[in-house]
């Protein structure tokens, strides 16, 4: 029952959301990905780059360059989780204008973020928080897999705009179930009515 709530809740606003999400998570794997197109170009060779002799590359990529985009990634991903509390802020923001009655926005959730700062305490339901952990990372692998089919066959000239997106658009596909399970997932107190 509970979970059913948070999947309506998610599906309901899924478009705000996925905008809150990708705001952050696309433009940082954009970035990414215009600072390492030319090891994003030869990714179907890392292999064969990796052997070759030192200081030697294929399009002017070579085994430092490949490990340098690999941490960059890393990093981005550092980034992407260092936000999600503000993500996250965001999102209920979102929610709560929905359950309000009023129409949420991506800029207006992250402008009422902005400044504010608000401490939830509470009981929580781990099994709704789980159950959308779950539905979300499944969504993930398949956004994953779907937008790395489409890479596969891209020219390398454009390679780096597709692979740099699929990492982005996967995770603000995915990541909205996640944070609507940590939203759902606190019990509300609603007042008991006295029916004597």
């Amino acid at each position: 029952m509970h979970v059913d709530q948070a999947l309506r809740t998610a599906l309901r606003n899924f478009s705000t959301f996925f905008l809150i999400v990708a705001l952050v998570t696309v433009t940082l794997n954009l970035l990414w990905g215009v600072v390492y197109q030319d090891v994003i170009a030869t990714r179907d060779i890392h292999g064969d780059i990796q052997n070759l002799p030192k200081g030697e590359g294929v399009r002017g990529v070579g085994k430092g360059a490949i490990e340098r985009a690999r941490y960059g990634g890393w990093i981005v991903l550092a980034l992407e989780a260092a936000l999600l509390p503000l993500i996250l802020r965001a999102t209920r923001r979102a929610a709560e204008a929905d359950e309000a009655g009023h129409i949420p926005t991506a800029l207006g959730s992250w402008g009422a973020v902005i400044g504010r700062r608000s401490r939830e305490s509470g009981e929580r339901r781990i099994s709704v928080a789980f159950a959308m952990a779950a539905f979300a990372v499944v969504v993930w692998l398949l956004a994953s897999l779907i937008g790395n089919l489409i890479a596969a066959v891209v020219s390398d000239g454009v390679a780096w705009v597709v692979v740099a997106g699929v990492r982005g658009v996967a995770l603000a596909l995915a990541l909205p179930f996640a944070l609507v399970g940590v939203i759902e997932s606190k019990i509300r107190h609603r007042p008991s009515v006295d029916r004597t």
